[in-house]
């Protein structure tokens, strides 16, 4: 690294490029070449051409070549060689070059304190193409666990590669998930606006699970951020135009696709243009114009052969003349590097000094930094604790459920009544799958996070959400010989993240079968207005007294708090509660009279599908 640094400063210096374009540079590194420059200098700018060629493969091949062959001894510069070609093979589609080159670009950087992050990355992202998600999954861990702590940009890079690799193999639930996590580590950096477009990758996942919703909300809300100008808005625009054909909606997609169309013949986008004659021909066949339909879709497969048969001619064209070419270009410039080599002692004794300035800055940037490291390292200790806590407060209400069984089954034994012991044991195992789904979903929830809750709002029916929790806690009510029921108004979606909604719930509910006794009753009402759900959770149990309600989310002394048939309880279940309600956007009511009962009133948004726009302007 810090050669790499030296050098850079050194090519400045003697060069005093002043310049105000890429071409402009990319001119002044080519004509230095040919000026008598000592052997790291002329390193330094073989790289840098290597770098500013990125968008033509074939000349980041040509002079990083020329770099491999002078960078004989110098580890840095090998590695970085190897790492262009083999970034550059992998953009022309020639995947197994690709890999030998990045494999060998490992190989420098052994033993040298090198970032080979984006290797991995490079690599994770490769593999991802031939359809190895085993490889591809294990290089983009590497790649994350090389980061750089608290680097949310490279975090949000590794994932965005890695869900787009799940998602060109059809592997959409993890490419759902990997999203999320790209969403998470961008609000929390300082690029903003990756969080939008990024969002635009969900909805067209959620498309292909078939959230149509979600999908066309998150479609629509990208577009508004997105520059009209780029493919990826076409792209966005297309996805749209296919939700609305699924949802139905004809008309409003035929206006996207023929946008589309014009727009990407307008820029001689063939990608584009062809994929909005797929959809073309699509709305076609739907709408019963079936000699339309055709005409749409032969203009398809003619745009599909066509650039399929330019890409293939360009490969075959690359393979056989990218190797000469470099190495012609290596037998020239090799005349030349023994005199330059001579300079190698002088310019030595230069960097050896820039190297101690460096160190000195480094180490003082270093204490600087430290207090802010220790401050993260104690928030990530404290989410990984809380991680811990929710998974047991959630988890001892259902196995407390099992003592209900245990008291059943003697009961049973004693009045010898056996008949029924195999109910009893169909329960049992009702409630151990049940506790098991609900183990798994808390540990693989835990396990996905990095250092922080997520927060990632869908489309949630609250009704299937109030049935699986009633399922889920029916054995220790059963237990308690307790009544538990809900009822919903029908058709309540709210817009939440669904995990911790389920927690918000699961210990409401929970608190309220610990707090109260054998024979009483539990339940769950909702209804909705104007925008927000209201949803109660009452029971008639011990209440709670007036001069505890006003630090009933507050977790101060953490002692435990014993139910009506001594359950044990952590203190934790209602700050958790109230933490979650305010991150979903809501609010929170209880009303409470000891010895009569208890009704927690929760307040969280629906699910509101916002109007179409149709427009191409770029919004600022």
């Amino acid at each position: 690294m810090f050669k790499k640094i030296g050098t850079a400063l050194m090519v400045c210096q003697l060069l005093s490029i002043n310049l105000y374009g890429q071409l402009s540079k990319i001119d002044s590194l080519k004509s230095s070449l040919n000026t008598e420059l000592s052997g790291e200098v002329r390193l330094a700018i073989l790289n840098d051409l290597s770098v500013q060629f990125r968008f033509n493969p074939d000349s980041v091949i040509k002079y990083a070549q020329i770099l491999n062959a002078e960078a004989s001894g110098n580890n840095y510069y090998l590695f970085a060689s190897n790492s262009h070609i083999g970034q550059a093979y992998k953009n022309k589609g020639a995947f197994e070059l690709s890999i030998k080159y990045l494999f060998q670009s490992i190989e420098n950087a052994r033993n040298s304190g090198i970032d080979l992050q984006n290797t991995y990355l490079i690599l994770g992202t490769v593999y991802g193409r031939v359809g190895d998600m085993q490889n591809s999954s294990e290089y983009f861990r590497k790649a994350l666990g090389a980061a750089e702590s608290g680097n949310k940009l490279r975090e949000l890079q590794v994932y965005n590669n890695w869900a787009e690799a799940y998602y060109q193999n059809l592997k959409y639930d993890s490419a759902y998930m990997y999203f999320s996590l790209a969403i998470e580590s961008a609000l929390q950096s300082k690029y903003p606006g990756y969080v939008e477009f990024i969002r635009g990758n969900l909805g067209m996942v959620n498309l292909k699970l078939g959230r149509l919703d979600s999908a066309e909300v998150q479609l629509q809300e990208v577009l508004k951020h997105t520059e009209s100008s780029r493919t990826s808005y076409l792209t966005f625009k297309s996805l749209l135009a296919e939700v609305y054909l699924e949802k139905g909606k004809s008309e409003l997609a035929k206006v996207l696709i023929t946008e589309v169309i014009a727009e990407a013949e307008n820029r001689d986008y063939k990608e584009q243009i062809r994929d909005g004659y797929k959809l073309l021909s699509r709305y076609y066949e739907e709408t019963g114009a079936f000699e339309q339909s055709l005409n749409a879709y032969r203009t398809f497969i003619a745009l599909e052969d066509s650039i399929k048969d330019v890409e293939t001619v360009r490969k075959i064209g690359n393979m056989r003349t990218e190797f000469e070419v470099g190495q012609k270009q290596v037998e020239v410039d090799l005349l030349t590097a023994e005199k330059r080599n001579q300079q190698l002692i002088i310019l030595g004794v230069g960097l050896l000094a820039l190297v101690f300035i460096i160190l000195a800055i480094i180490i003082y940037r270093f204490y600087q930094s430290k207090a802010k490291i220790n401050a993260e390292l104690e928030r990530l200790n404290q989410t990984k604790d809380k991680f811990f806590s929710i998974i047991s407060h959630d988890l001892r209400g259902p196995v407390s459920s099992f003592m209900g069984i245990s008291r059943m089954i003697k009961f049973l034994v004693k009045s010898k009544e056996t008949d029924q012991l195999l109910e009893v044991a169909d329960d049992i195992d009702e409630s151990v799958d049940r506790l098991s789904a609900l183990l798994d979903n808390l540990l693989n929830w835990a396990m996905q996070q990095q250092g922080h809750f997520p927060n990632v709002p869908e489309k949630v029916n609250l009704e299937e959400l109030a049935e699986d929790l009633v399922r889920t806690l029916h054995t220790m009510a059963k237990g308690k010989q307790i009544t538990l029921d809900h009822s919903i108004e029908s058709e309540i979606h709210l817009w939440v993240d669904r995990n911790t909604t389920m927690t918000i719930l699961r210990n409401l509910v929970n608190n309220a079968l610990k707090f109260t006794p054998e024979g009483g009753r539990v339940s769950i009402d909702a209804h909705q207005s104007n925008g927000v759900a209201q949803i109660n959770v009452s029971d008639t149990g011990v209440g709670i007294p007036r001069e505890k309600l006003d630090q009933l989310f507050q977790l101060e002394d953490k002692k435990s708090t014993y139910g009506t048939s001594g359950e044990k309880g952590l203190g934790l279940g209602l700050q958790l509660v109230y933490e979650f309600v305010e991150m979903n956007q809501g609010s929170l009511q209880v009303e409470s009279e000891e010895d009569k009962g208890t009704t927690f009133t929760v307040f969280l948004p629906t699910y509101q599908l916002e109007a179409v726009p149709i427009s191409t302007n770029t919004i600022n």
